[in-house]
This record gives structure tokens, C-alpha cells and sequence, in this order.
């Protein structure tokens, strides 16, 4: 039977050690079926086998995820909270703040509130872990949680954005997963999710594109990257290379372009058919996806996405141990016959997030996160051709956490939540951010401000720009607007942008250090208390905030 198979499929008694365990509250697993007596039987039984492994793989993951960032997070809320930003007024999910589920609003918490529910979502992620302390009671504390804690860093660079998403959904399925004795129907439910979430993301990109008239290819891939190379530059050479081996290079960029259409439309359809063998491999290559994504773009998907792949391991083990297992139909199957109301609870749960994406809820303003369409990247581009053109850079990496991430948002001619001249001297660094608008698409116009329409450049800075390169800038605007947008293939003409870029790059670090020791020779930098080791571990605690 299945649960036999399930058990055989367990890696190194691993299980068997936590099976060891009693349950505390000493839930007997006959409650555990679907029944009138709901509360206290669904929150004291124990999941499957399988499920608990995942629970505890996926669980530890995220946990030193969210220890590894939380001293920066700390920090960027310290200084988010206390900044005279607009951002600062609004708490939610993504760039735009959005209620979770689109429902629900997301608390404005104070610095200790903040460090407090973080180090809650911790505490209940690792009791999560533990078969016997009524896991599913703290699957969905943690869902509270992560609304709580993540809405206040939607702007964030490591936490914001769509990065964490998945976490939500991912707590949401196996809290409603079966009892001890039941099928693993609820990871398959996750994997089928996951699968609809990259889907998602390649219809968005190709019905998009044929929106815009245009087709998402090379030339897209091209002009993202490139945004990377002004706004998250990599601090190794060798990766700055491969960059601009791939951007002047139009076979390079269609290749990856391409490949990754194919693997967001191809993931589902392989984990379907192809069994434990496709199962494992689509695993495989979507983890290599995103460390792709993370080396070319500077968007970091490990520590609160790729967790999820664990999920993935009994077919990986599976296919090295040759013990088959039951096909995921099966399992559905049986488990619509073992536990009705919590799979159609999550059969409902998959069908919204397909309405989401068949209907780019997103793109439409309809933001529900964590359901989305994945409009991210979605916009055809072409660096060469017509359309709107620009480019931040920071002196603060927003590849590392702890920064407004502002490298598509919240310029001041953005027309959701825009940064002001006087926001912009309160970043934690110097920035600067240039674009032209000559060519703004129609379908784009309500995202710029109507006075920034038509402009062939605008420029905005929070310190005083050096006549060169202002120049330079202007410079290098010009260079690709007397291009043709075929030229993106000429790989003589893509090296010249890219030595022009790298030459204003050098001179905003030029003219960055030079403002702040200008700074620093007239006083103006805030002199920083010198800590105790006590008063630094209650510092990375959120316990004691150091005085300026």
C-alpha cells in the first residue's frame, strides 16, 4: 500500500528518529480523520512521514535564512521606520504594499514590535519541526507571521519583492496536509503550486509581449542584465566578465532568454508526465534557474524560495534507489478518499492561484499576494530600440539586505510612491538614477508621471553630480538613442555601451567618495558609539538600538 512505499522511500531512518518521539499532547491518530470533531484532532495530529521530513527540511532552511538576515533587516527597519519616505506610511506584500491575499492589511509595526514577531516566525517555524507539538497549530502561526514580519520589508533588498512568496502558500498546504497513516497527497499539491507559479510566469512574459507587439527574446534578456550592471554589480570580476561575455553576445542572451521560457512552461508538464525521474530533473534545473537569475541579475531566490525543493527529495530518491513509488494520481486519489474537506480546501487553494494567473491579476492591478501571475520581467525590451531607458546605482550593494531596493521603483518621476529630493538624501548611501522617456509606451504611461513624458533625459541624485559625468551620462543616453534596434546583435556596438556604462560607474564612485569625504572633512557624518560585546549581541537581538 502507500504507506508502505512511503516508509520504504525514507532516507536513513532520519524519520524514524522523530517518530521516536511521543506526542506530547498524546493526540491519537484515529482523530486524525476528516470528522465533526475538527479543531483539536486537526491540530494535534501528526502529518505523514514524508510530510514531516519535508516540514523539517524546509522548515530548518528557512530558519537560517532568517537568522542569516535578521541583523540587517534589523537595521534597515531601524532606519525605515524612522525615514520621512512614503514607503514608510504603507505595510504589505511586494513593491506596491498590497494587503495579503488582497484582503487583509498588514500592521505598521514599531522597531521592537518588528524584532519581536520576527523572532516569533523563527520560535514557530523550528516548533514546526517537532511531530509532537501540534505542528500544524504552528504551520499556521507562521503564516500569520510571515504577513507580519515580511509586510514590513516589502521594499527590502533580501526580503522584498516576490523572493518569499512561496513561503506563505508553502505553510498554508501542509498545515491542511493528512494524518500519520494517510498519503502524501499535500506535497503534490505543493509541487503541482509550484508548478503553476513558474507557469505563470512565462504566460505573463508571452502574453505581455504580444500586448506590446514584440517578442520577449534576446534583446529582453540583454537589457535586464544590463540593468543589473548599473543597479547590483557583482563585487567578483570574474562574474562582471561573464556578464558582459553574455550581454555582447545576441546567441548568448536568445539562448538564456529562451531556455528560461522553456523551463517556466515546461516545469509543470515535466513533473506530470515524466515521473520520478522528470520530478527530479525539473527540481534540478529550476534550482539552477535561480542560481542563474542570482549571479546575472543580483536576485537572490535562496534563502525563502528554493527551500521548497526539498520537496522534490523522495522522487530524488526514488530515482537513485531504483524502489518505486506510487504515481502522484494515485496519491491525489487516495488522498481525496482519505481526507475530503482539507483536499478540496487545497484543491480551492490551487484553482484561485490558477484564476490569478489566467486572469494577470497582477498586471492588472489586482495584486493579491501570494497569489500572482509573476508579471516580473514580463515587459519586452530592447536596450537599442524605442522605449524607456535608464539606470540606478547605489553605493550600497542590493545584492547584499538591508537597503531600499529602488532599481525599478521609486525613482521621482515614478508615479507610485515616488522619492522626493529631500526622500532621496535620507537613503542610507548615495544614489543616482537616470532615465529617458522619449519613447514611453502607452501601455506604460500610468507607471511615469505625465510632466517626466517625452523627456530625452532626467537625472536625480542625492549628492552633488560632477559636471563629467553628468556628461557621461548624457553620453552614453545618447549613444543608444542614435542606435538602430537591430543593433543589439552588433556586438561591436553592445561592448561600446557596456565600456560607456562601466565609465560612469567608475566616475559616480569617484564622485561618491569624494562627496563623503567631503563630508567627513566637514563633520556632517554622525559619529557612532563605540559597543560593548553585550551591547552588540542585544543590538543584533533588536533589544537596544545604537545611538547616532
Amino acid at each position: 500500500g502507500a504507506p508502505g512505499i512511503e516508509r520504504a522511500m525514507l532516507p536513513l531512518g532520519v524519520l524514524g528518529s522523530l517518530r521516536a518521539h511521543a506526542s506530547i499532547f498524546g493526540a491519537d491518530t484515529e482523530v486524525c480523520i476528516d470528522s465533526q470533531e475538527f479543531v483539536q484532532p486537526f491540530f494535534l495530529c501528526e502529518p505523514p512521514e514524508q510530510v514531516r521530513l519535508f516540514i523539517f527540511l524546509f522548515c530548518a532552511s528557512v530558519a537560517v535564512g532568517l537568522v542569516s538576515h535578521h541583523k540587517s533587516a534589523g537595521q534597515y527597519y531601524s532606519w525605515f521606520k524612522q525615514a520621512d519616505v512614503p514607503q514608510n506610511e504603507v505595510r504589505g506584500m511586494a513593491y506596491n504594499a498590497c494587503k495579503a491575499y488582497g484582503v487583509f492589511p498588514v500592521p505598521n509595526l514599531s522597531i521592537a514590535q518588528f524584532h519581536l514577531v520576527g523572532w516569533l516566525l523563527l520560535t514557530t517555524i523550528l516548533l514546526a519541526c517537532h511531530p509532537g507539538l501540534a505542528p500544524r497549530f504552528f504551520l499556521f502561526a507562521s503564516l500569520v507571521l510571515y504577513f507580519m514580519y515580511f509586510g514590513q520589508l516589502f521594499c527590502e533588498s533580501k526580503h522584498g519583492g516576490h523572493g518569499s512568496v512561496l513561503m506563505a502558500s508553502v505553510f498554508f498546504l501542509l498545515a491542511l496536509s493528512g494524518g500519520p497513516r494517510s498519503t502524501p497527497w499535500s506535497l503534490v499539491f505543493i509541487k503541482i503550486f509550484l508548478g503553476i507559479i513558474y507557469f505563470a510566469g512565462a504566460v505573463s512574459k508571452l502574453g505581455v509581449s504580444q500586448v506590446f507587439g514584440q517578442t520577449w527574446s534576446g534583446s529582453t534578456m540583454q537589457a535586464y542584465v544590463m540593468d543589473a550592471m548599473w543597479a547590483r554589480p557583482h563585487r567578483l570580476g570574474l562574474v562582471r566578465a561573464f556578464q558582459r561575455f553574455c550581454v555582447s553576445r545576441w546567441y548568448v542572451c536568445t539562448f538564456l532568454a529562451l531556455s528560461g521560457l522553456v523551463f517556466e512552461l515546461g516545469f509543470l508538464p515535466l513533473y506530470l508526465f515524466g515521473g520520478h525521474l522528470g520530478a527530479s530533473a525539473a527540481a534540478l534545473i529550476a534550482f539552477s534557474f535561480h542560481l542563474g537569475v542570482d549571479v546575472l541579475q543580483g536576485l537572490d531566490f535562496k534563502p525563502f524560495w528554493c527551500p521548497v525543493f526539498w520537496v522534490f527529495l523522495p522522487d530524488l530518491q526514488a530515482v537513485l534507489t531504483g524502489i518505486p513509488g506510487e504515481p502522484w494520481t494515485a496519491v491525489v486519489s487516495q488522498g481525496y478518499e482519505e481526507e475530503p474537506f482539507r483536499w478540496m480546501a487545497s484543491a480551492l487553494y490551487l484553482l484561485i492561484q490558477v484564476v490569478v494567473s489566467i486572469g494577470f491579476f497582477d498586471i492588472r492591478g489586482w495584486e493579491c499576494l501570494p497569489f500572482t501571475c509573476c508579471p516580473m520581467f514580463a515587459v519586452p525590451r530592447n536596450m537599442f530600440g524605442d522605449e524607456v531607458r535608464g539606470g540606478v546605482m547605489t553605493e550600497f550593494d542590493l545584492r547584499e539586505g538591508g537597503f531600499m531596493d529602488m532599481s525599478y521603483n521609486f525613482t521621482p518621476w515614478h508615479t507610485a510612491m515616488p522619492l522626493s529630493e529631500e526622500n532621496l538624501r535620507q537613503l542610507q548611501g548615495r544614489m543616482m538614477a537616470w532615465t529617458s522617456t522619449v519613447h514611453l509606451h502607452p501601455l506604460i504611461h500610468h507607471i511615469i508621471k505625465e510632466d517626466a513624458h517625452g523627456k530625452e533625459l532626467l537625472l536625480a541624485s542625492n549628492f552633488e553630480m560632477a559636471p563629467d559625468f553628468r556628461a557621461k551620462i548624457t553620453e552614453y543616453a545618447q549613444y543608444l538613442a542614435d542606435c538602430r534596434p537591430e543593433d543589439w546583435m552588433d556586438s561591436q556596438k553592445v561592448f561600446e555601451a557596456i565600456i560607456l556604462q562601466e565609465q560612469c560607474r567608475s566616475m559616480f564612485t569617484v564622485d561618491s567618495r569624494e562627496a563623503r569625504l567631503l563630508q567627513v572633512s566637514e563633520g556632517d557624518l554622525p559619529h557612532v558609539e563605540e559597543q560593548s560585546p553585550v551591547l552588540l549581541l542585544l543590538s543584533c537581538l533588536g533589544l537596544y538600538t545604537p545611538k547616532a
